[in-house]
């Protein structure tokens, strides 16, 4: 969808996790390593999963979205559902909410925990207000999807897209 042709994508919430993301890193870089070593360890798990949820979405949407050539690959033209948009709607915004959260663990700091938390909260307004921006752009077929795929549970959504190639 090109600007003018119809529903403008939003904007002002993604925005302001980025910043928030922003502050997360510096703060993380700035408060160093927490002493506890779970928090440690689930941070370094989560960093890791950001990178499959947040670089995966750039070749399937390109590839599977429809995109006109010379467009960039978030303007989809179709409903993709396979791979990580088979197990959860907003792979990026959970890769990003991933990624905060990895650093806000294995930081420990509360003034990076307190940054996490914001930045998290805006994806998460972000990915439901570009839900309806989806379904105007996509219609039924985005409806469809909203139906088939959870937002952000990746577990749940991993199970039911299992249960799914396995025909049950």
């Amino acid at each position: 969808m090109r600007v003018g042709d119809g529903p403008r994508r939003p904007w002002l919430a993604g925005a302001i996790a980025t910043v928030g993301s922003i502050g997360v890193l510096v703060s993380a870089l700035l408060h160093g390593r927490g002493n506890h070593g779970v928090p440690h360890v689930l941070g370094t798990a989560a960093l890791i999963l950001s990178a499959v949820f947040i670089f995966s979405p750039f070749y399937l949407l390109k590839r599977h979205g429809g995109v006109q050539a010379g467009s960039k690959y978030f303007d989809t033209t179709a409903v993709v559902d396979r791979g990580v948009y088979g197990v959860v709607r907003h792979p990026q915004y959970l890769g990003y909410m991933l990624l905060v959260s990895g650093f806000a663990l294995r930081s420990q700091s509360f003034w990076t925990v307190m940054l996490a938390l914001c930045a998290n909260v805006f994806f998460y307004v972000q990915a439901r207000k570009e839900e309806g921006f989806c379904v105007q752009s996509l219609g039924n077929a985005y409806e469809d999807y909203l139906k088939r795929v959870p937002r952000f549970n990746f577990v749940s959504g991993f199970l039911r897209h299992w249960r799914q190639a396995r025909g049950r």
